[in-house]
């Protein structure tokens, strides 16, 4: 009886110093999951976060670097309907190469010239090749523009086009040259002069000679190294009283 007493009296005394450490373990434990548990939520946000940096720049990409794509009806389109191959070289220019292609008539033949002068000066000036079509799907010569135009880094592609996607304007922008001009220049141009709003006013052919306009103005400054070319407040409608060349554009 003694003994059993003393046992339970023992028992008594150290039931407290244990379950005090095992306490002191499980908040230790506890702490240490909670903390790894911050950590995986950080890693966690941090991939997240990430992701969509990632996304967003892969959307760009798509956005900017596929316009000749859904031009030539490989992509879907905003509204998500599917667009059928086209490769028509019959609907190409006969004789000498050119830089502009009107299928549908949207630009007079004096505007046609000026901006192939246009072209072909900044063409000198900076390097960049820009090539310009005009078309409504499906009456596009699709595919076999890429070979016609010999499109490589160096080479933006504008597509006019009012059944595409929505938007008038659309680019396909060569690697080299999105190295120089900010990636969201091309859909501030295509927003500003692209939209219904704009050009169902102004015109599809005030549309893209402004957009020819913006191009030439913003790479002109990015060559010569101006700071803040092609800046959001630089892209907007041309004076035709201010800019001689714009003027000669609209006759």
């Amino acid at each position: 009886f003694v003994r059993l007493a003393m046992a339970t009296l023992a028992f008594v005394l150290l039931l407290p110093v244990v379950m005090a450490t095992n306490g002191g373990t499980s908040v230790r434990r506890s702490r240490a999951v909670n903390v790894r548990d911050r950590m995986g939520l950080r890693r966690s946000l941090r991939c997240s976060a990430e992701g969509q940096v990632s996304a967003g720049r892969r959307a760009f990409g798509v956005s900017a670097g596929t316009a000749m794509a859904l031009a030539f009806g490989r992509m879907e389109a905003k509204a998500a309907k599917r667009r059928d191959s086209v490769n028509r070289p019959d609907l190409l220019p006969k004789g000498s190469k050119t830089a502009l292609i009107d299928v549908t008539g949207m630009l007079s033949k004096s505007q046609e010239t000026r901006i192939l002068t246009m072209i072909a000066d900044l063409e000198d000036t900076t390097g960049l090749k820009l090539r310009v079509l005009c078309q409504t799907y499906p009456e596009t010569p699709g595919l076999a523009i890429k070979d016609y135009w010999d499109v490589d880094d160096d080479t933006v592609v504008l597509v006019a086009d009012p059944e595409l996607t929505g938007n008038l304007l659309n680019f396909n922008v060569g690697e080299n040259i999105d190295l120089k001009v900010p990636r969201n220049y091309w859909g501030r141009v295509s927003g500003k002069f692209g939209a219904k709003t704009f050009w169902q006013k102004e015109g599809a052919d005030s549309a893209v000679i402004n957009a020819v306009a913006s191009i030439d103005s913003c790479v002109r400054q990015v060559d010569l190294g101006v700071k803040g070319a092609c800046a959001p407040g630089t892209i907007k409608p041309t004076d035709s009283a201010e800019d001689s060349r714009f003027s000669m554009l609209l006759r």
